[in-house]
């Protein structure tokens, strides 16, 4: 080849990713080993401060059942199917042992470092990219983006031939999540899904809540069940966080939005009615508090008590009538709460909305509205149940990209 031509072929090669998060590390590095010029713009101080808190902060990588029906969008969800298969658990664990990562396997598949660290991950990525070859631009803020003479221009002074978004979205925004992405990607005339918290604890107005503040159970919510943690604000835990995409979406529209926990779930109501019934006979002359303590946690069934508005006149549990039995049996079987919020864009681990999936050409990740530019993880109308599921996808729209993307 000609000096020429290989000038000519440099020249086109120099990529701009916006954003070292993952999908932007993962596709760092593929691009660098197929000889692209990369370098990466971060605004932060240090590569993948998201990943370092996610999974509290073990890094749940990814999940071993990779399936569509894990993840959301307001576009037809089955679009981003090439990009699952083409980058499957297999695919990503083979990617992640040969950067010497090694995973261990939680519940349901989740899959975690061997190390138990989030900054495993973020090390070894930073390590790859480097060792590639990738220049990475730490505290650079990228404000501005146009393309002009068939080059991009980034804050009217670095020249690239492509640009890669993968700036997240407003998640997390403590630790640097933003609008950034979205409004450059505006820029270029494409569409913004209205984002939403998602992976979020949610806050209700319920009264005397401090009185279950850090109560912790394994109980079903709206058909998920989990772990569920009371505070003094609302409800959190494992379960909430299943159901808080649903509940985030709706109080876009609702001023709340009411919900109902089973504390008790392996027992059906006729099961319980039967264990009560039967404790007001052996335990005739106990204070009710104390009656109900011996089958639910101290605070929750002092809660429950006055939730079930058992009379005021009835101090110890012989007192009980077959109606305030019922009562009892249907709020452990329905304690209904009143959400009015969520906590938020602070503290949610991802975001529902996005740029709209029908702009970007899913088999490469190029913009349809403007060639050059390109699209990857968060920053896409694409969110995904708790799991290890919204990594993955960062991990394979990257791949994708770079799989795709020729010199």
């Amino acid at each position: 080849m000609g000096k020429k031509n290989t000038l000519q072929i440099l020249q086109l090669s120099k990529i701009a990713i916006i954003g070292a998060g993952a999908s932007g590390l993962i596709s760092s590095i593929f691009l660098a080993s197929k000889g692209f010029d990369v370098t990466i713009l971060e605004k932060n101080n240090k590569v993948g401060k998201k990943l370092l808190a996610t999974g509290n902060g073990r890094c749940n990588v990814t999940n071993q059942h990779i399936n569509l029906n894990n993840f959301h969008s307001s576009s037809d969800i089955s679009l981003i199917k090439n990009i699952l298969n083409n980058f499957n658990y297999e695919k990503c664990k083979k990617f992640f042992n040969s950067i010497g990562i090694e995973f261990i396997h939680r519940e349901n598949g989740r899959a975690y470092p061997m190390s138990q660290t989030a900054s495993s991950i973020v090390d070894m990525l930073e390590y790859k990219a480097l060792s590639c070859g990738v220049e990475i631009k730490l505290n650079y803020e990228v404000v501005k983006v146009i393309f002009d003479n068939e080059k991009f221009i980034i804050n009217d002074s670095l020249k690239y031939n492509k640009v890669i978004l993968s700036t997240g979205s407003l998640a997390m925004s403590k630790l640097g999540g933003t609008n950034q992405g979205y409004n450059i990607a505006k820029s270029f005339n494409h569409t913004l899904i209205d984002p939403f918290p998602s992976l979020v604890q949610l806050i209700s107005d319920n009264k005397n809540l401090d009185m279950i503040s850090g109560v912790k159970i394994d109980g079903t919510i709206e058909n998920h069940q989990g772990d569920i943690l009371f505070t003094k604000y609302g409800i959190s835990g494992s379960a909430v966080l299943d159901i808080s995409r649903d509940i985030s979406y709706r109080l876009q529209y609702e001023n709340n939005v009411k919900i109902k926990i089973d504390i008790m779930p392996s027992f059906s109501k006729n099961r319980l009615i039967e264990i009560l019934t039967k404790r007001l006979k052996t335990l005739p002359n106990i204070d009710i508090y104390l009656w109900l303590d011996g089958i639910i946690n101290k605070k929750l069934s002092r809660y429950i008590i006055e939730y079930s508005n058992i009379t005021q006149n009835i101090k110890i549990s012989q007192q009980l009538n077959k109606k305030d039995i019922l009562k009892i049996v249907h709020s452990i079987k329905n304690l209904e709460f009143n959400i009015t919020n969520t906590k938020g864009f602070d503290n949610c681990e991802v975001c529902g909305g996005g740029i709209c999936l029908d702009e970007v050409n899913i088999n490469t990740m190029e913009s349809k509205l403007q060639k050059g530019l390109y699209l990857t993880g968060e920053i896409l109308d694409v969110d995904a149940d708790c799991g290890g599921y919204n990594l993955h996808f960062a991990w394979a729209s990257g791949s994708t990209l770079a799989k795709e993307l020729k010199i």
